[in-house]
């Protein structure tokens, strides 16, 4: 995530913007949960606290639902994205109310495509491009050119098809 958050306000301030983006921790061991936020705005941005209300929250993984529940403080209004692999059959185990647009992606499938089997599967940019369909804020060419600073030259084309296919994967909106 804290990847996917770099590479985002990267193509953030390729649009022109003012971007900061920062990783929050839990228990400091890899495949823990983390989080990580990222701003933008017209203007530089002075405030350098946590975002206590998300216009967006992005899921990787579906497992963050059994610890807690990664959608609490997304603001009314708002933008959830989850992967999602076992579709409605997952959605219907958790508890999704709220006053917000709900979308959904495949990722983990998709990453297993495109990168091989991992244990952890590598879902981060694919729900970058998902992220580009429901909001239109950044474009997915504008995620597919920051990915450049973020992997080596054998990485880009295999992370930009990534970024496509969750653009045109995405599902859903309530």
């Amino acid at each position: 995530m804290v990847t996917a958050a770099q590479v985002l306000a990267t193509a953030s301030f390729l649009e022109g913007r003012w971007a900061q983006t920062f990783p929050q921790y839990g228990a400091e061991r890899r495949g823990a949960p983390v989080i990580a936020y990222v701003r933008w705005d017209s203007q530089p941005i002075a405030t350098r606290n946590k975002v206590y209300a998300p216009d967006v929250v992005m899921v990787l993984d579906w497992n963050l639902f059994k610890m807690s529940n990664p959608l609490a403080d997304l603001k009314s209004g708002g933008t959830a994205i989850i992967n999602c692999p076992a579709l409605e059959s997952q959605l219907s185990s958790i508890h999704l109310e709220g006053d917000w647009s709900l979308f959904t992606i495949d990722a983990t499938t998709i990453a297993h495509e495109l990168y091989g089997k991992t244990t952890i599967p590598i879902t981060n940019i694919i729900v970058l491009g998902a992220y580009c369909a429901a909001n239109r804020d950044v474009s997915v060419e504008s995620i597919c050119k920051a990915l450049v600073e973020f992997f080596p030259e054998h990485k880009l084309e295999v992370n930009r098809k990534a970024a496509r296919m969750g653009f045109e994967n995405l599902r859903g909106s309530s």
